[in-house]
């Protein structure tokens, strides 16, 4: 979860204090200010990501200090506060660019809530945005995938994004499922509706059914005007269910009714609502055994994975390490010298695991780029825990069954495999070297090699 630099606005000292409290609590970061004047102030001064404003104050109210951290190009999220249950006043906020409305007296479980969903908001479109990047690279270039199973991902997306169906995306962590989930939506005929991510475990399990289908006026003690949930506000697009196995029963039983009615019934509501929305969901967990241990519904497993998509970790698919690491160089040097990884480096993060994945490996990159002298990424540039992996994995040897048989091709290829070992063994252990002595290029040499590796393993 993402931490957040909130700052609390409000004259009355005693709401500016407890606020501030249960902010730093919960591991955020929190600053106050007693007036609209002064909150500009510290506006101008430092990066906000959030703003926790009274609206009714002396000389300057809340809206119009949106208003003028707007026009001063402030892109923090206001939630605006007031002891008054005014419809106008919140209408008037959201039409000011609030992002959300809480009426006092505040309880703090509910302020943490909202932060909740904004840190798990702007830290998956954050972490999508960097991994599209990467790995799909922007508008101007797409990165092109060397392994054949990230190829096999592209296929799958292109060919269920035009489909109304749901879809289960299954991987570790730092593999890419947000980012997968959002290429689906952008190539689907909801493109230009809603494309809404939860993190499921973000919410608390008691608000779990309010946040999801929404609630009416005086539901519950704390329900002071209504509230469209999270299945309305994705209607005509699509909400990605990230980390879907941290549901509990409870809530998985009436989400599996939601998918199959297409209607939500708010929190207190007499009537339910039809909605319009495809579900993507993802998680790193084994749901199979998850249902077979009693903790995933398996009728709501079977309708969630109609389309399942595997991200392949990084380390099942070096192939695409060389080719990563030239599109992230290229990246990376956009703005001074043009980076250069030595070939030492270079082969100590091929045979690296990546338990991370790619978010790890943007990560050291980055790192790396950093520490860099004259442009030239060496091995002392890299984290001690990629490093220390080295002995273990730089010289890794591949075995190969017997070339006597088999088919022509698989001969061919055992053949080629002996020819790569000996020139590497040739070069010293160098494989840039070895590859160029070969005639064929580094990612070609790997590419290979991966290949002999997994006949070898089946």
């Amino acid at each position: 979860m993402a931490l957040l630099n909130v700052l609390v606005v409000d004259d009355e000292p005693a709401i500016r204090q407890v606020l501030s409290a249960a902010i730093t609590k919960a591991g955020h970061t929190a600053e106050s200010a007693a007036s609209a004047t002064e909150a500009l102030a510290k506006l101008s001064r430092g990066s906000f990501d959030v703003v926790v404003s009274d609206i009714f104050m002396p000389v300057t109210d809340g809206i119009e200090l949106l208003k003028q951290a707007r026009a001063q190009g402030v892109e923090a999220t206001f939630i605006m506060v007031t002891a008054f249950s005014s419809v106008d006043s919140a209408i008037e906020a959201i039409r000011a660019g609030a992002h959300d409305y809480i009426s006092k007296p505040v309880r703090n479980e509910e302020i943490l809530l909202r932060l909740d969903q904004i840190a798990a908001l702007r830290g998956l479109r954050d972490e999508n945005r960097a991994l599209r990047n990467l790995v799909m690279g922007g508008a101007a270039r797409r990165f092109t995938f060397a392994a054949a199973s990230m190829r096999e991902v592209d296929r799958l997306v292109s060919r269920v994004a035009p489909t109304t169906s749901t879809v289960l995306i299954v991987g570790e962590s730092g593999t890419g499922k947000g980012v997968i989930a959002g290429q689906i939506h952008e190539l689907s005929p909801r493109a230009k509706g809603s494309f809404i991510p939860v993190n499921c475990s973000a919410i608390p399990e008691a608000l779990l059914e309010s946040e999801f289908f929404g609630h009416t006026k005086g539901a519950f003690t704390s329900a002071d005007r209504a509230r469209k949930g999270l299945f309305l506000q994705a209607s005509g697009g699509t909400l990605f269910l990230d980390e879907i196995g941290e549901l509990p029963l409870s809530m998985q039983t009436k989400l599996l009714h939601v998918i199959e009615a297409k209607q939500v019934r708010p929190v207190g509501a007499d009537q339910s609502q039809k909605v319009d929305v495809r579900i993507i969901a993802a998680t790193n967990r084994d749901l199979p055994k998850m249902v077979a241990d009693g903790r995933f519904r398996e009728d709501l497993f079977f309708r969630l994975s109609v389309f399942q998509i595997r991200m392949p970790p990084l380390r099942e698919r070096r192939s695409d390490i060389p080719g990563l690491i030239r599109f992230v160089l290229a990246q990376q040097g956009k703005s001074g010298t043009p980076l250069q990884l030595e070939a030492d480096a270079e082969d100590i993060l091929v045979h690296y695991d990546w338990p991370g994945n790619v978010r790890q490996f943007e990560n050291v990159m980055h790192r790396a780029a950093i520490l860099a002298d004259d442009g030239r990424i060496e091995i002392g540039d890299l984290p001690d825990e990629v490093t220390r992996a080295a002995p273990n994995r730089g010289r890794a040897e591949v075995m190969v069954a017997g070339t006597g048989t088999g088919s022509l091709r698989e001969r061919v290829r055992a053949y080629e495999f002996k020819l790569i070992q000996q020139a590497i063994e040739d070069a010293g252990g160098d494989r840039r070297l070895a590859a160029q002595r070969l005639g064929i290029g580094l990612s070609s040499l790997y590419r290979k090699i991966d290949e002999a590796q997994s006949e070898s393993a089946h």
